[in-house]
Parts: structure tokens; C-alpha cells; sequence
């Protein structure tokens, strides 16, 4: 019940009264708020520690090789250097082998070139029109060649202008550019291939005033195309040894390496040189040991602060006495201090023996000198570490952040827990109005009685005066 001045006639503060006791009574209702906001709190510290714990899992996951690999394969990476990158650049694999080479680049691959001829054999006519369109086949094969590597069929329409032949050709992504050139002899369609490489020469079908057939010797009187330039592949030699391929690009020279070539010599010259270096490259496999540490210790702080306890300013972290805290710093611990059981029968069996160590402050760190030392003592001993170690890591953190791991059960406990705090606050709040309300009730009520009997009292105190005045007159 609502008034507008409560307490006017009886100078009653009803609101003060009343707002003083629903403070009392709001009592467990701010209990609950301050329940939610330590479980919302706890929520919000175990996703910080998921996210730590599913960095740590990445990092680990990094160090186990994929099914069929084996930890030395997965770390046995190569680096390609070329003295001179204009002539050449090179990329590895891991099947790659150390080596030093002399690249000679005797001739690069040369893209296909053909161009439409002049006068009465022009296929177009003199306004620059194509008599009769029909579908338009162009294939890249090699000479001679019957699987052309692509095949693609363009419409063209009857009476179709040199310009929109020329659209609809490079709009169809047929590997093969077209331009139209103006020349004093009329206009020329040009076709040039997009890829060097012996395997790219350029066949026309289909259209009889748009044909070419590269295999063709002499041309055929039905072919309204000449070629400019052959389509030619790369010449090179490898410590002497000639080696020739259909393009710039070469994977089968050399097992695991790729080598694009960038420049072939010009006359008078005959080849260009350069040096080629495979060199083994264990850069991959310390960057991934750092990267687990760094997982480690970035886990290491976050439920070090999670966890602690201040004795002097008696504050403690969110997830102190946590069992999910404690079980995951317990869980880690132990995959520090436990050899793995594919390492029972290795020399390497820590991963102190290969530099990587608990510092004083419960850290890990890297000895980058030792680790050197031990990927060049014994690479496959510690690649075989690094991968039994990733593996104990990366199931122990599968065990934390999957869906159905330990911090989800914990944080779906604790919904549950916020759930039916929701559920208690919304029946209190209910139950507060309703006090709220019989509260102004009582008191406005007794206002009102005490507005009468102050008014009584005025006329009785009234109506003394008077008669002690006629009293004593």
C-alpha cells in the first residue's frame, strides 16, 4: 500500500521505519547475491585456468608426431639456401638430405604464345566480327600429348566481336590469357598460356575460324592461328649432372626439395650459377620446446595466483582449497617428476638430460647450451623424448578441458549451484514485497491512530484552556 506522505500528522517517519527493517529482512537475500557473485567469481577463474591448461594441451600437441610419423621424422626438418635468389629458391621436406650443389640454369620454361593471322586468313571479317561461333575448346597438353592437363569449353556467340572473344576467354579461367592488339593489318587476338612449361601447349577446337593444333606440321590451311613462341620446359644441371623438367618449378630433382628457378641466361651466355645449401635445421623442434615451457609456466602463475593465500592480509585467490586446481597442479607435477613408459629402456629419459629444468620458484627453463648439445649427441633420442613427454602432457590436459573433463564438471556443479541460488532469490524477493507491503500497512495504520489521537489530545488541551480561563474569571 502506497501513500503519499506517511507520517504527516503524526510526525511518524514511516519510510525510515519501514526501509530500516527490510534492511533486516533483506539479510539472506544479500547473503544469496553475495553467494552468486564468489560462485560467478569461481566461473570466471576456471576459465582462465582452461585457457592456460588448453594452451599447455597446444604446446604438447606440437611435440607428438601424427599417426605413421616417427618423432624423428617429425623433427628431422631441413633448411634450402640459394646464394643467389634471383636465379633460384628452394623449399624442404623432411625426407630432404644434407647437401651442397652447384645449380647451373641453362633455360628457363617459356609460357605458349599463339596470335589470330592477317587477311583472308584472319577469322575475322573486315568489320572485326566472327562469322559463326559454336563452343570454343581450349586444352594444354605437351606435343604429341593425348590427356591434356586442362579442358575447357567457352560459348561463343555467331557474329561475337575480337573484344568479347577476348572477355569470355579470360573470364573462363582456362589458363591461357587473351589480348586483342590493333596492328596496321588489322586486328590480332593474341593467346599467351598463363603457366611456362613444356606441358602447356595451347590447342583450339570446335570454332573452324578459331583453330590451332600445336601437333599440326605444316599448319593446316583450316587454322586461323600461328604460334609466336613454343612452349618450351627448363634445362639445368645439378654437379654437372643435366636435368630437365616440364617447369620452373622441379620437385623430382632432388628428393624433398622443390626448386623454382627465376632466371636463365641471356646471350651470349650459356648458364647461370649459383650455389644450392640442404642443411638440417633444428630451429622447429627448440621452438617447440619453448613453446611447451612457456605453456608450463604460463599455467604454472595463473593457478599459483588462482590458488594462493595471503597470511599478512589473510586474502586468499578465488580457487583456493579448489580441488580442480589442486588436482591439475597435482596432475602436472607428476608428468614432470614420472619417466614415460615408451623412455623406460632410452638413454634420455628426463627432460633435465636434454636442458629443460624446475627452477626454485616451481618454473620451468631452458638450458639452451645442454639442449644444443643433446640434439647433437642424439637427435633421435631427443626427438623420442620431447614426443613421449608432449604425449603424457597432452592427455592429462585432454582430461581437464575436454567436454566432459574435470574443469566442465566443475563449472557445470557450479551453474547448478548458481541455478538454484536464482530459484531461492526470486522466491525471497517475493516474499520481501509482501512483507514490504504488510509493514506500510502496520505503520501506516498507526500513523493514522496516532494522527486521531494527537488531534484529541489538541482539543482536549484546547478545551482545558478554556475552562481554567472561565474559572478563574
Amino acid at each position: 500500500m502506497t501513500i503519499s506522505s506517511p507520517g504527516l500528522g503524526s510526525k511518524l517517519d514511516v519510510n525510515s521505519i519501514v526501509s530500516q527493517l527490510m534492511t533486516i529482512e533483506k539479510q539472506p537475500l544479500t547473503a544469496l547475491v553475495t553467494k552468486e557473485a564468489k560462485l560467478q567469481a569461481k566461473i570466471s577463474a576456471l576459465g582462465s585456468l582452461q585457457g592456460t591448461i588448453s594452451s599447455l594441451q597446444t604446446a604438447a600437441q606440437n611435440l607428438v608426431p601424427a599417426s605413421g610419423v616417427t618423432a624423428t621424422q617429425k623433427f628431422s626438418t631441413f633448411r634450402a639456401t640459394v646464394a643467389d635468389t634471383s636465379i633460384a629458391t628452394a623449399t624442404t621436406t623432411s625426407s630432404a638430405v644434407a647437401g651442397t650443389y652447384t645449380l647451373e640454369v641453362n633455360q628457363l620454361a617459356k609460357q605458349h604464345s599463339i596470335v589470330s593471322a592477317t587477311g583472308s586468313a584472319s577469322p575475322f571479317k573486315a568489320d572485326g566480327t566472327l562469322t559463326t561461333g559454336g563452343k570454343l575448346t581450349i586444352s594444354l597438353d605437351s606435343l604429341g600429348g593425348t590427356s591434356p592437363n586442362k579442358t575447357t569449353d567457352i560459348t561463343i556467340a555467331d557474329g561475337a566481336s575480337a573484344e568479347s572473344i577476348r572477355d569470355a576467354i579470360n573470364g573462363a579461367s582456362a589458363g591461357v590469357s587473351a589480348m586483342v592488339i590493333n596492328g596496321a593489318a588489322g586486328k590480332q587476338l593474341l593467346l599467351t598460356g598463363n603457366t611456362a612449361g613444356s606441358n602447356q601447349f595451347i590447342k583450339l577446337s570446335g570454332i573452324t575460324g578459331l583453330s590451332y593444333d600445336p601437333n599440326a606440321t605444316p599448319t593446316p590451311a583450316t587454322d586461323a592461328f600461328t604460334q609466336s613462341q613454343a612452349a618450351q620446359g627448363s634445362a639445368f644441371k645439378l654437379n654437372g649432372i643435366a636435368v630437365t623438367a616440364a617447369t620452373n618449378t622441379v620437385t623430382t630433382a632432388i628428393d624433398g626439395v622443390t626448386l623454382v628457378l627465376n632466371k636463365g641466361p641471356e646471350a651470349p651466355a650459356t648458364s647461370l650459377s649459383t650455389t644450392l645449401t640442404i642443411s638440417k635445421d633444428t630451429s622447429s623442434l627448440t621452438t617447440n620446446v619453448n613453446a611447451l615451457v612457456k605453456a608450463y609456466n604460463d599455467f604454472y602463475t595463473t593457478a599459483s595466483n588462482l590458488g594462493r593465500y595471503d597470511a599478512t592480509t589473510k586474502t586468499a585467490g578465488t580457487l583456493n582449497g579448489d580441488s580442480t586446481l589442486l588436482a591439475a597442479q597435482d596432475t602436472f607435477r607428476k608428468i614432470l617428476g614420472t619417466v614415460p613408459s615408451e623412455l623406460s629402456d632410452a638413454s634420455l629419459k628426463t627432460l633435465d638430460s636434454i636442458g629443460i629444468s624446475a627452477q626454485k620458484d616451481g618454473k620451468l627453463a631452458v638450458d639452451a647450451t645442454k639442449l644444443s648439445k643433446a640434439v647433437s649427441d642424439d637427435f633421435t633420442g631427443v626427438a623420442n623424448l620431447l614426443a613421449a613427454y608432449g604425449k603424457a602432457f597432452k592427455s592429462a590436459a585432454d582430461g581437464m578441458v575436454g567436454a566432459t573433463g574435470l574443469i566442465a564438471a566443475r563449472s557445470d556443479g557450479i551453474n547448478a549451484l548458481i541455478k538454484d541460488i536464482g530459484k531461492q532469490s526470486d522466491v525471497l524477493s517475493t516474499r520481501l514485497t509482501s512483507i514490504e507491503t504488510r509493514y506500510r500497512k502496520q505503520f501506516t495504520a498507526l500513523d493514522t491512530l496516532m494522527s486521531g489521537l494527537t488531534k484529541t489530545s489538541d482539543f482536549l488541551t484546547q478545551q482545558l484552556a478554556v475552562f481554567n480561563k472561565t474559572t478563574t474569571n
